[in-house]
């Protein structure tokens, strides 16, 4: 496989205020393509101060796509989740011994909601490389783009988890380093050019992980995807621990976050493993 460093466009936006007074026509759209099975003491850091008491409790949790639809530019999917294997095998396919364990009901793999939408898809972004995050990628498209956050592939584990990626020849990575800085969240990347679309820098959860901001007319929207994995993360201000590269990178990554959703109280916010939009107010303490 080919690795090609995404060519960034240019960023006419200096600061998050003005990204957000130039909303765009993109909209967002997501797709539940199964759930997952996570423990509570891995979700929220039972060491951190902040965390009192966190009980050994499994939280069922759905595994999410999303799919932008921009009128001049297209429709591009934001992560693949699970491909139509996961239905029959909750490991689809994957024979090692530390294979992920999936759920998936009927209809709910990625193409099926492709095509149930007549989407014609024209480029991935994946905010890192864990199978609930790639395995759909089996059943995409390999004739578009695919694009995830530099030092990202460094870290994936094919022996382990399987070799999703196998069937592109190229996949391109985006160079933060070259991105401009855009307190308090850190060096984003404008991924359409006009605003409506931005990459930004998550590292804790994957080395070069991505979270993502849609800055629809409907509504800003921040997906956090794994750098935050539901409500309570924000509520307590306690990052995930488990299932974490780095644990205290995911913590400055966290507080990053909840500083830039307390400056822009219009911003809806989406973590990785929830359904549900919200506002929130999340107070550091």
């Amino acid at each position: 496989m080919k690795k090609i460093i995404f060519s960034l466009k240019k960023n006419s936006f200096k600061n998050w205020e003005e990204v957000l007074d130039n909303p765009k026509p993109i909209t967002l759209e997501k797709f539940q393509t199964g759930t997952v099975i996570i423990n509570k003491k891995g979700t929220l850091n039972p060491e951190h101060p902040l965390a009192q008491d966190i009980k050994d409790e499994e939280l069922d949790v759905p595994i999410l796509a999303y799919c932008i639809h921009h009128k001049e530019y297209g429709d591009y999917l934001l992560d693949a989740g699970l491909d139509y294997s996961y239905y029959h095998d909750p490991l689809g396919g994957i024979k090692e011994p530390h294979a992920d364990e999936f759920i998936q009901k009927k209809n709910q793999n990625i193409s099926f909601h492709l095509e149930k939408r007549r989407i014609d898809l024209k480029g991935v972004f994946l905010s890192h490389l864990h199978p609930d995050h790639i395995a759909g990628i089996r059943e995409l498209p390999k004739n578009i783009p695919y694009v995830m956050g530099k030092g990202e592939f460094k870290e994936y584990k094919p022996e382990i988890y399987g070799n999703f990626l196998k069937n592109l020849s190229i996949i391109y990575e985006i160079e933060f380093s070259r991105a401009n800085e855009m307190p308090p969240l850190g060096p984003s990347v404008d991924l359409l050019g006009d605003g409506s679309l931005w990459a930004i820098w998550t590292p804790g959860h994957t080395p070069g992980h991505m979270s993502f901001l849609v800055n629809s007319f409907n509504n800003p929207v921040l997906l956090t995807m794994d750098a935050c994995f539901i409500h309570e993360n924000l509520e307590k201000a306690v990052a995930p621990s488990s299932y974490t590269w780095d644990v205290e990178k995911a913590q400055q990554t966290l507080e990053k976050i909840i500083d830039f959703l307390n400056k822009y109280p219009q911003v809806k916010v989406l973590c990785g493993h929830e359904c549900k939009y919200d506002y929130i107010e999340p107070k550091m303490e």
